[in-house]
């Protein structure tokens, strides 16, 4: 008789095994739960474009005047969002959202007493609704940040509150709708359904796959994606001109060089230019944080516009223009010290964005800072003439490599490259990914992203079980 050791199935592995009924049920309700996620994710992005075009536009023909009205405005919309945050439910508003939600995703369930029915823990409908109002707030007044990290909780929340409509008890399922909630909103943002289910396992799950939750988060990210190319047809997130397969060693050695000495400096630093502003803004009363911060971040896209005579959009709101400048080599973004200039004042403006209790992300802002870094090393290579680097092609490999340093998402992220740039920029992505991968594997800014678990326990807690075999 020998003793084989093997895991009881957790709710995982009993999935594998559901009747067709019980799949068919659990595509519709997915089905559902993408629709009505994509949304609320396409009404917030609306709303903060219009405003912020109406913001920028509108202000940049005006000289002096319209330089004071965009303070102005900045100022007053960090004004009611202070009043707001003063409020404790209000406090949960704050930040990318990407801690909390990974922190509700991992707890969802409890139980009270001796009551065998678990009860949900999480907020639903009501911190989507802060969150969205939030956000409108910080981004759609000139805050700096992208809408990706906000909309993984409000797409999270959302998910919960569907669940609890639908009066679902099953911890597997829970997490499944919440998953393809957040694989939907970021597939509605980045028009890549692939990239956004795989960024969806990943930011959960750390550096492991569960397959069966891919597959429903697929499902939802082609959903989003069918409905976005159905009404507003397809517009690609970014564009980057064509590029030949074929890659020189100095393309490659470069390529490692943006990894190590780009992606990585970049993360710690923004992870450093963070910390310290919060120290400073402590300083200030709790009151004041919103305002002073963010009329701060008005002034430093003044002084930068003065300096580069360059609209104030490329160094605050999304930031999606100025990855468009670069990447399609715009003669006003071309100069290494304009592109030194972007680099420092998004990480500024970012930062104050933040650490004044702003509701933005740093999905988008990490690809800014890599596409823009990445730029400056071709730039800055090319100015030695020991060779010739297309600053496009280091723009693509910065984007790709900033958000594995930043996110920890390598897999989503030489997947973003392709389903947005193209096969082309491949070879160079996937090596610069793997190796900011290797060097920031103990760097996480998402403190509740996991890691592998403890093999010999299971997802929900199942204990290693001993049988007999003849």
């Amino acid at each position: 008789m020998a003793q084989t050791h093997f895991k009881r199935l957790d709710a995982e592995g009993k999935a594998l095994h559901d009747n067709w009924d019980d799949i068919a049920r659990h595509a519709l309700l997915v089905g559902l739960l993408s629709v009505l996620v994509w949304g609320v994710c396409t009404a917030l992005r609306e709303a903060v474009h219009v405003a912020l075009h109406l913001l920028f536009h509108g202000t940049a023909s005006h000289g002096v005047t319209g330089l004071v009205t965009l303070l102005v405005v900045m100022g007053v919309g960090a004004a009611v969002r202070g009043v707001l945050l003063r409020r404790p439910s209000w406090s949960d508003a704050t930040g990318d959202g990407i801690e909390l939600a990974l922190s509700n995703y991992h707890v969802t369930y409890e139980h009270a007493g001796d009551d065998p029915q678990p009860r949900y823990s999480l907020p639903t409908f009501g911190l989507a609704a802060r969150k969205f109002a939030a956000t409108l707030l910080t981004l759609g007044t000139g805050g700096s940040g992208g809408l990706e990290a906000p909309l993984v909780l409000i797409s999270e929340s959302v998910s919960s509150g569907f669940s609890r409509v639908l009066r679902v008890r099953s911890e597997y399922e829970l997490r499944t709708y919440q998953l393809v909630g957040i694989a939907a909103a970021v597939a509605t943002l980045l028009g890549a359904p692939f990239t956004a289910a795989l960024f969806a396992t990943e930011i959960a799950y750390g550096d492991r796959i569960i397959y069966r939750k891919l597959a429903w988060a697929l499902w939802a990210g082609v959903i989003a994606f069918w409905l976005n190319t159905r009404l507003h047809g397809f517009v690609p997130l970014f564009t980057a001109p064509p590029h030949s397969p074929v890659y020189s060693v100095s393309e490659y050695g470069a390529a490692a060089l943006v990894a190590v000495a780009v992606s990585m400096p970049v993360a710690l630093g923004f992870g450093l230019a963070m910390s310290q502003l919060r120290l400073l803004v402590a300083r200030i009363r709790p009151a004041w944080h919103a305002v002073v911060t963010m009329v701060v971040a008005g002034l430093v896209a003044i002084l930068f516009t003065q300096v580069t005579d360059l609209p104030v959009s490329h160094v605050l709101g999304t930031g999606e223009e100025t990855v468009h400048a670069v990447l399609n080599g715009d003669a006003v973004v071309a100069a290494w010290w304009v592109l030194a200039l972007l680099l420092i004042g998004k990480v500024i403006t970012t930062a104050l964005t933040l650490g004044g209790g702003g509701s933005s992300g740093l999905l988008i802002p990490s690809m800014y800072l890599g596409g823009v870094a990445g730029a400056l090393v071709a730039s800055l290579v090319n100015l030695t003439g020991l060779a010739q680097l297309d600053p496009a092609l280091f723009a693509v490999v910065g984007i790709g490599s900033s958000l594995v340093a930043v996110v920890g998402v390598p897999l989503a992220a030489i997947a973003l490259v392709f389903e947005v740039f193209g096969k082309a920029y491949g070879p160079p992505a996937i090596l610069a990914c793997g190796v900011t991968y290797l060097v920031t594997l103990k760097f996480k800014i998402y403190k509740q992203q996991r890691v592998s678990p403890d093999p010999e326990a299971d997802e929900t807690g199942g204990e290693v079980v001993t049988q007999s075999a003849g």
